[in-house]
């Protein structure tokens, strides 16, 4: 793997987890600091119990961080996915990088060839290419797929560490409220190639209501327009 960026912005889409985010910080950083990383983290809250967006989370934490600090490289993180060994770099490359390969709850298997969901690396310049995350996908389900189409439509493909080293445990928990899959989402992946020039980073739109700043994360509570749940 070649041009690693060591200079990684965290970005985790987010609401009424506060038990998962204090066990990711607290897992999370030593092995960040062990990988000497130059890093920020930037936890986006959807306020409000409208219907989760965690794509367009994902996107307004990319412009967000941009506010604050030119950095290199994007870590999109599910907040309750945690790795287990160390060797698993948080660094971007020269193609987009699926990093949670092996997840304990689906006995350490690659779902599919074209899984690119719960921690993926991409550059600030892969990112603008692929015009970020489609901010339509409302409820569970598609978006990951829909950016692994972006990055295929746009000439890249996608880079795993092995599955040996990429082993993360999953933090046991209940759907959320307002994040039930919708199937209109499934219908919407095989339209990317329609929207991905008209729907994404230059689409974004959403308010901030509040920042806080902590040593160990900023926390930003958003409101995304979200339809009711």
């Amino acid at each position: 793997m070649s041009k690693m960026c060591v200079n990684v912005a965290f970005i985790i889409p987010f609401r009424n987890r506060s038990e998962h985010l204090n066990h990711w910080l607290y897992y999370l950083h030593p092995i960040l600091i062990r990988q000497q990383l130059d890093y920020g983290v930037y936890v986006i809250n959807q306020e409000g119990d409208g219907v989760f967006n965690r794509a367009k989370l994902k996107n307004i934490g990319f412009v967000e961080a941009l506010h604050e600090y030119d950095y290199e490289c994007f870590a999109f993180a599910d907040v309750d996915l945690v790795p287990i060994d160390d060797r698993n770099l948080y660094r971007c490359s020269d193609h987009p990088r699926h990093l949670s390969v092996a997840i304990d709850k689906f006995n350490y298997i690659l779902s599919s060839k074209t899984a690119f969901g719960g921690v993926s690396l991409l550059s600030k310049e892969q990112f603008l290419k692929v015009n970020g995350f489609s901010n339509t996908f409302w409820g569970w389900g598609g978006e990951d797929d829909d950016l692994y189409n972006r990055i295929v439509l746009r000439g890249m493909s996608i880079s795993r560490p092995d599955s040996q080293i990429a082993k993360y445990t999953m933090i046991k928990h209940q759907r959320d409220v307002h994040n039930e899959v919708n199937p209109k989402n499934a219908v919407k992946v095989q339209e990317t190639q329609n929207d991905i020039d008209t729907d994404g980073l230059n689409s974004l739109n959403y308010t901030t209501n509040e920042i806080q700043r902590d040593v160990m994360y900023t926390f930003m509570t958003v409101d995304v327009q979200a339809p009711a749940g």
